[in-house]
């Protein structure tokens, strides 16, 4: 960890995590990084015609010491802390306009520079042919040289990831939650592989609960990461688009692989492809684009002309389930009574059935809930957006949560 660390991440704190930052703009403004803004007065701050009025303010008031805790846990448990001003900071990285003032890394640092990043990214709904289909293609583009980067979700993400590693080479794992979040435990191994060979990433310190808005703000990097991005299964509201805009955005290349055209799971990658991006069959028409460009970072006497190598048992990647069809209308029946009078029945998930019975008072807030439940964020993340999609839980400003059937007993 550089001395840089600690400004760096005090601006982060400061300013907070978002891809509207104009940072590059602000990382260039001062010759002396981030411990020259700090030192800087509030005038030379507002000449320099970067920070909103909302940003010079919370600069004023974010104490240097906010930095320590982060520093402290990262010494602790061997997390790096990359910054612009660092050589390992990746190169790819440091040229989008919005690239994190402080970035957080578990793993082989080296990873991140001196190889050819591709993304491989798509539906965490993922039929069985597409993961399939990841893989192959993250294992070809792992034996040419490549780190295949990804979101570590469930579906395609892991795939990718899966892939690489079945190749034997590094992958990078971005995540729009902490490195020490409880996110996603189903890919725990997955990301402990990851580390132990590549490396897990974020731009969120310690334990960042994974918010729905960190995800397409963490795709910028994703794609940041990488020249080219490939789409393997996606619809057309699939975040997976954001990430392919990202690239386009950031003049990195958009790739995607063509699919059923009647599959609501394939129009995203399909539209891609009428749009200009490249279609992609097998591993070589990704790296005969780059073959001329990055002739030193490349083996393209391993490079795959088809997709007929396996790379893992598909079988074996966790993907979410498909969301079930509507069921009929029920009949009408008679009121409810005793206990169905709340509408419900009793639930497998004990934590779900917790939190509707906490919350058929008044409403709470997050901590206490957390508090009452004995759950950890993420577990209790996952039960309240189960019930949110179910209708029987409503996010209140502030962060409250209320049952929303409880005017109606």
């Amino acid at each position: 960890m550089t001395d840089n660390a600690t400004w760096w991440v005090w601006l982060q704190c400061a300013l907070g995590v978002s891809s509207a930052l104009r940072t590059q703009e602000i990382a260039d403004a001062f010759a002396g990084g981030a411990r020259a803004i700090y030192e800087s007065s509030d005038y030379e701050r507002r000449i320099a015609g970067v920070f909103t009025a909302v940003q010079l303010e919370r600069m004023r008031r974010t104490p240097k010491d906010a930095a320590t805790p982060i520093l402290e846990e990262c010494t602790a448990t061997d997390v790096h802390i990359l910054t612009p001003q660092d050589s390992a900071y990746p190169l790819h990285l440091r040229q989008i306009p919005n690239l994190p003032l402080a970035l957080y890394v578990k793993g082989d640092l080296a990873c991140l520079q001196g190889r050819l990043g591709l993304a491989i990214v798509g539906t965490r709904r993922a039929d069985r042919k597409s993961v399939d289909i990841a893989g192959r293609l993250s294992a070809d583009l792992t034996r040419a040289g490549c780190t295949v980067i990804s979101g570590g979700a469930l579906g395609i993400d892991s795939a990718a990831h899966w892939g690489a590693l079945h190749a034997g080479g590094p992958t990078v794992c971005v995540l729009g939650c902490g490195l020490r979040s409880d996110y996603l435990s189903e890919n725990a191994a997955l990301r402990a592989r990851v580390a132990q060979t590549g490396a897990v990433v974020s731009e969120y310190p310690g334990g960042a609960a994974p918010l729905a808005r960190n995800f397409p703000t963490r795709n910028r990097i994703i794609s940041g990461l990488a020249v080219g991005t490939i789409v393997v299964e996606a619809s057309e509201k699939s975040g997976s688009l954001i990430t392919a805009t990202c690239a386009a955005e950031q003049g990195r290349d958009v790739f995607a692989v063509p699919g059923d055209a009647f599959g609501s799971t394939y129009t995203g990658g399909n539209k891609l492809i009428r749009e200009g991006a490249k279609p992609v069959f097998a591993a070589m028409d990704v790296l005969e684009e780059y073959e001329l460009l990055y002739p030193d970072l490349l083996n393209m006497r391993r490079a795959e002309r088809n997709l007929a190598r396996p790379a893992m048992d598909p079988g074996a990647v966790t993907v979410k389930a498909q969301r079930p069809a509507a069921p009929p209308a029920p009949a009408p029946q008679k009121p409810p009574s005793s206990a169905k009078a709340a509408g419900r029945n009793p639930r497998k998930n004990p934590l779900e059935e917790s939190v509707l019975q906490l919350l058929s008072g008044d409403a709470l807030h997050i901590d206490e809930l957390m508090k009452r439940t004995d759950a950890t964020p993420g577990q209790l993340f996952a039960a309240l957006t189960a019930l949110e999609i179910e209708g029987l839980v409503q996010q209140q400003p502030g962060k409250l949560f209320a049952g929303s059937l409880r005017g109606n007993t």
